[in-house]
């Protein structure tokens, strides 16, 4: 029997928003298509059946996933069966019985940490969860960062699942091997799981009371941690100069010209790389737990150690597939995982105050604090000997014609137009790519600087790849109890039929199209602060942000948080990051069925493209921009990125247009040394 996605899931009694999801996590295969209709089997149903029963019985997503049909009827399913515990808190009773906010739960499960049965509000947890998480409040209670205990349960979590992971693979190898009675195998594996848990129990609880008091006891030999150094220095250095003269394997350039700060990080002290849905908020806990066992030395007014790095737009096992019909999937997002954030070696931060040196590095147990620092005060006087002298070039840029000839691009346009008519979203961003040739990146970027002054100019270099760009969109600033972010969408190119900039800009608020495809923007990020239990606040009416070839509408919103006075803060950039990405404006609307769409159709990995990129300090204050008017440079090849939102009212050709005139802001930069 076929059935097509809505009727599948009224036959497995789960949402389609399940159904896609199952997909993007390869734990259901893909549709059968007849022309655009996905055409689902009683296979799929039959799927969708054992997955929920596996849930039912305790398994997570990540272990129904490695087990195949055999296992899922055979010892192991019969072990979890015995053990699990009944199921039957809703999200609300939990958070009750264990004292804390729910959105507390949210961060666990998303960490992996806790697993429930269902999804979204049928969601169910066992009586166990009240006691970890009651337990959980008592130490936050007593001072510990939420963050912290989150990061050091995941780094406890991610070990014990190894285990598991290789105890399970050793016992399906022997159970095949032996041929033994199945029951009375399960029945020995159920005798011998309490007393492994008991021993690896009491292991650990000795290690760490044993390890605890000779850590009170300031015993020399249990060390560990971070140093950084820092200090102002008498001149100003410049920011690409810098960044071009280094040959670190990880290079990272952030500036913001018009707010007068800009931010070099070189070399890799520590790094933070979380895979899957959950990559926001592990990297959140773990900048956490850095900055607990972080030891700052200098001047009291000197920045904060900073991370600096991006997430990807969707994690790797939700990527795009490659398209059937043999064309490359686009870009080669080597070197840029889901997320990678990285505490540099030596970052150098230029603000209003001065130009400042940080430099940093870990303690190995036992090593002496004390000539660590030392060590770092020498690299800062070597670094600070030999500055790079500032680039002179030009900083003019070409005006080329808009590349707006994509067949495929209005093709696909096409097709998600028919998609809104059915009502199965109603708005979607489709991107393309386009090459380029002969890049200087340096050159890029020292242009770049000086024409897009209100923009977020940055680099992320892993190796002699780089992802850079201009971006007109600030995703989410955080600076004390301030939380500050936009609304970007609906454009309009400068010069069009002749008009002013004025003209222009008033037809732009006049245009209904324009206006709700803005309204559809800010609507959903004040719903996303909600969350978090903010409360964002902005002015009804937009305004327009001019760029060199463009014109956006623009709404800024605002939001006050409660921040620890003391210690390491329970918010940070990320976290706040990770309700607001991706956006409408980057994704389209309703978002999640606008992902499925683009992540299906769109036929390239967009890797880091339109995603949070930026910097967050270890006090957890920072600032993440949406990587727009972006590109991944290769030696001297460029992969560009554009996109456009696509809504009931939208022409294909005007779509294409518009995603040619974006495609200009890097373009026109990467021309101009060669017409020079």
């Amino acid at each position: 029997m076929n059935y097509r996605v809505e009727e599948l899931a009224e036959a497995a009694d789960v949402g389609v928003d399940t159904i896609r999801y199952y997909q993007r996590r390869k734990l259901l295969a893909a549709p059968a298509r007849q022309g655009r209709i996905a055409v689902y089997n009683d296979s799929h149903l039959s799927r969708l059946r054992q997955i929920q029963d596996l849930s039912e019985r305790g398994f997570t997503l990540a272990q129904i996933k490695e087990l195949s049909t055999g296992d899922a009827s055979g010892l192991l399913a019969d072990l979890a069966d015995r053990n699990a515990p009944d199921p039957d808190l809703d999200r609300g009773e939990l958070a009750r019985r264990a004292e804390i906010p729910e959105f507390m739960i949210d961060i666990v499960v998303g960490a992996g940490l806790i697993t429930p049965s269902g999804e979204g509000a049928e969601q169910r947890f066992s009586p166990d969860a009240v006691e970890m998480l009651a337990a959980a409040r008592t130490l936050v209670a007593s001072g510990v960062s939420f963050e912290e205990l989150t990061a050091l349960a995941m780094r406890h979590a991610t070990h014990v699942e190894d285990v598991v992971d290789d105890s399970i693979e050793l016992f399906k190898q022997r159970s095949d091997r032996q041929g033994g009675d199945r029951d009375e195998l399960v029945a020995l594996l159920a005798r011998l799981v309490p007393v492994v848990s008991g021993l690896v129990a009491r292991h650990f609880e000795q290690t760490l009371v044993s390890r605890a008091l000779a850590r009170l006891g300031d015993d020399p030999a249990i060390g560990g941690g971070t140093i950084v150094v820092a200090r102002r220095l008498a001149e100003r250095l410049d920011p690409v100069a810098v960044f071009a003269a280094s040959s670190e394997h990880h290079r990272t350039l952030w500036i913001r010209p018009e707010a007068g700060l800009s931010l070099v990080g070189l070399g890799s002290v520590e790094t933070i790389a979380p895979v899957g849905d959950g990559r926001f908020s592990a990297a959140s806990a773990a900048r956490a737990a850095l900055a607990a066992r972080t030891q700052r030395i200098g001047p009291k007014d000197a920045p904060a150690p900073a991370l600096v790095g991006g997430f990807s737009f969707t994690c790797a096992e939700q990527s795009a597939e490659p398209p059937a019909d043999g064309r490359t999937a686009g870009p080669d997002w080597a070197g840029f995982p889901d997320a990678l954030w990285v505490l540099p070696e030596i970052t150098v931060v230029d603000r209003a105050d001065g130009t400042w040196l940080l430099a940093s590095a870990k303690v190995g147990d036992g090593e002496d604090e004390a000539r660590v620092s030392a060590v770092l005060d020498r690299r800062l006087d070597a670094f600070a000997a030999d500055f790079p002298a500032p680039l002179r070039g030009p900083v003019e840029a070409a005006a080329g014609e808009v590349a707006a000839d994509d067949q495929r691009y209005l093709s696909l346009v096409d097709d998600a137009l028919c998609v809104i008519a059915d009502d199965e979203f109603r708005k979607v961003v489709l991107a393309r790519v386009h090459q380029k040739g002969d890049v200087d990146a340096i050159d890029v970027l020292h242009r770049l600087r000086h024409r897009y002054r209100n923009c977020a100019i940055f680099s992320v270099a892993v190796g002699d790849r780089q992802f850079l760009g201009a971006s007109p969109e600030q995703l989410v600033a955080l600076d004390g109890p301030e939380v500050r972010t936009e609304a970007v969408a609906g454009t309009a190119e400068i010069g069009y039929a002749n008009m002013t900039d004025e003209a222009l800009a008033a037809e732009m608020m006049a245009s209904p199209k324009t206006r709700a495809e803005h309204q559809f923007v800010v609507d959903d990020i004040i719903a996303r602060l909600e969350e978090l239990g903010l409360q964002g606040s902005y002015r009804p009416e937009p305004e327009v942000m001019r760029l060199a070839r463009v014109q956006h509408l623009r709404t800024p919103i605002s939001a006050q948080v409660q921040r620890r006075a003391g210690g390491v803060s329970d918010m940070d950039v990320m976290r706040v990051a990770s309700v607001l990405h991706p956006t409408p404006a980057v994704a389209g609307s309703p978002t999640e069925k606008a992902v499925d769409w683009i992540l299906e159709r769109e036929g390239f990995a967009r890797g880091w493209y339109a995603a949070p990129v930026g910097w967050c300090d270890l006090d957890g204050n920072g600032e993440l921009c949406v990587a727009l008017r972006s590109a991944l440079v290769s030696d001297s090849a460029a992969v560009l990125f554009s996109g456009a939102g696509v809504v009931a009212e939208s022409v294909p050709g005007d779509e294409l247009a518009e995603t040619g005139v974006k495609l200009r802001a890097l373009l026109d930069v990467m021309e101009a040394r060669n017409a020079c």
